[in-house]
């Protein structure tokens, strides 16, 4: 597939994601008979780099590497096998300080903190109820490729972390289950066994745990060691530029489709966030985007999903989305994509049929 032809998020040049993730690709890779070197074709990035603890690569380096696995193994459930074998200790200081917390709750918290620092075009947030936690993990932007692999990947390595951190096993991680917001793929059934419950055809993507489990104490609970490995967090999220205090990350939190479709106003996303509209608009203007900028990028991301994943009518998806006119919705889409949406839900669907 030729990345360059597709709209890619604005930052996937810039180095983040650490070079400790490509170790873990690369043990699994090796015990299918795929050498590092041929994992690596193609790939600009030296292979010095695996050897540098501290090292970043790029999103565009990683999903190039990405595709390159899943070709190589022949197993488009890669995401999977990635995010079952996935240790805290691959996030380097960020797993440190995860495991050495006082609670699970506090673990999650630094997690949802710091993973923007390396994981760029996605959001997490934490939410309770009575009985259950609920981890959401958002989109910045819209990922135009392997989108399942990365989804697989972080919300299964978070289950899996959060059993390593209490000293368990992922199959005694009892009551918790994991949404997805694309129907059961295939290789689904070679995993299942292996995998936490799972549910498909969700409105988010989302890790869903009893309440009790936030309460308790990591096995390694170290509240000296905790705090030093969170300001190597705090000095590394800076570095990145205070991602997570984002204002408009925060925005494209609010922006989300109303059960009867539209999003809300800008004055009304302000208020969410306990400030005014113009007070709003200045904050993203001085981070160089606007509320109609990010509202364009996430119905880019809402529309690419209604088309992929429901049944909707071209002209009801448009309403939901805000469009009065089809037509209008219709050209903004050319815009995103170069492509209409019905070319765009056939292709879909002629990729799924071969």
């Amino acid at each position: 597939m030729d990345l360059s032809r597709l709209k890619l998020p604005p930052d996937i040049n810039q180095p983040s994601i650490p070079v400790s993730y490509l170790q873990l690709l690369v043990e699994i890779m090796a015990e299918r008979g795929v050498e590092q070197d041929q994992l690596l074709a193609g790939v600009p990035m030296a292979p010095e780099l695996l050897a540098q603890p501290e090292a970043r690569m790029s999103a565009y380096q990683w999903t190039l590497l990405a595709m390159n696995g899943i070709r190589l193994s022949g197993d488009p459930g890669l995401g999977y096998e990635y995010g079952l074998r996935m240790r805290p200790t691959s996030h380097g200081f960020l797993g440190y300080a995860t495991m050495s917390c006082d609670s699970m709750r506090q673990a999650m918290d630094v997690t949802i903190r710091y993973v923007q620092a390396r994981q760029r075009n996605f959001t997490m947030s934490l939410s309770t109820d009575a009985t259950h936690g609920t981890i959401t993990l958002r989109e910045k932007h819209p990922i135009p490729v392997l989108r399942s692999f990365f989804v697989e990947n972080i919300l299964l390595g978070l289950a899996r972390g959060a059993c390593a951190i209490l000293g368990m096993e992922l199959r005694d991680f009892q009551g918790a289950e994991i949404g997805f917001d694309w129907p059961e793929p295939p290789y689904h059934a070679a995993y299942r066994e292996r995998l936490p419950n799972i549910r498909f055809g969700q409105p988010a993507n989302l890790l869903r745990f009893p309440l009790r489990y936030l309460e308790l104490r990591p096995v390694l609970a170290d509240p000296h060691a905790s705090r030093q490995a969170i300001e190597l967090c705090e000095r590394e999220l800076a570095q990145a530029g205070g991602l997570q205090d984002s204002v408009g990350l925060r925005v494209c939190a609010e922006l989300r489709l109303s059960h009867n479709g539209g999003y809300p106003s800008v004055d009304a996303v302000a208020e969410r966030m306990h400030m005014s509209g113009r007070s709003l608009k200045r904050k993203l203007q001085a981070e160089g985007t606007s509320y109609l900028a990010l509202l364009e990028d996430v119905r880019q991301r809402d529309a690419q999903e209604l088309l992929r994943h429901s049944t909707l009518e071209l002209q009801q998806v448009a309403a939901r989305l805000g469009y009065t006119n089809p037509a209008n919705f219709t050209r903004a889409f050319r815009k995103w994509t170069g492509d209409s949406p019905s070319g765009y839900r056939r292709r879909l669907l002629d990729g799924n049929s071969g």
